[in-house]
């Protein structure tokens, strides 16, 4: 008899983890579904991870954005100092005809100007040692297919390698999209 309850018991606990299980497996399935649409791609590094997306403000003009968060105790310099630096953040898509940057690049939260007393810097600069994000302005010359070709360049400290991660662009039947090229 106690077998009995126990097992009708079980049955009804089996049942009903299934009934609560579903609806969280559709959601899942819609935030998927969503996730593909995107036009990003990330980039791992130990010491650093990039994410590339391609943003319609509200004025119809695209945006690269480029979140970089970092680990490790990271950190380089900021597209905003003032002193020129070998390996600060840069970033350019060449000489193309059908796409350019459009204004200065925005930096969120923006770098701070410190003294560093290293001798290799011996002076004021802008490290960047938290999760920022850079937002580019797109200036879209042509509306014929294109593909253009850029490249994210800075040094990563204190590992104090100089990184150049590159993207593309692509304009397809109206279509803009952003992705990790194959070398």
């Amino acid at each position: 008899m106690n077998n009995l309850i126990t097992l009708a018991v079980l049955l009804l606990i089996i049942s009903t983890s299934k009934i609560k299980q579903e609806p969280e497996t559709t959601q899942e399935t819609v935030k998927i579904e969503k996730s593909e649409i995107r036009n990003e791609f990330t980039i791992n590094d130990e010491d650093y991870t990039l994410h590339f997306k391609i943003e319609n403000s509200d004025n119809r003009e695209p945006s690269l954005l480029i979140a970089i968060e970092l680990h490790n105790n990271s950190h380089y310099i900021s597209p905003n100092a003032k002193r020129d630096f070998k390996g600060k953040f840069y970033m350019d898509l060449g000489s193309y005809t059908h796409l350019g940057f459009e204004g200065d690049i925005i930096e969120t939260p923006r770098s701070i100007e410190e003294f560093d007393s290293h001798p290799f810097v011996n002076g004021t600069v802008n490290w960047v040692r938290v999760n920022t994000t850079y937002k580019q302005a797109l200036q879209v010359k042509s509306q014929e297919e294109f593909e253009v070709f850029g490249r994210l360049r800075f040094t990563i400290e204190p590992r104090c390698t100089f990184e150049e991660i590159p993207f593309a662009i692509s304009n397809k039947n109206g279509v803009m999209k952003l992705f990790s090229p194959k070398c």
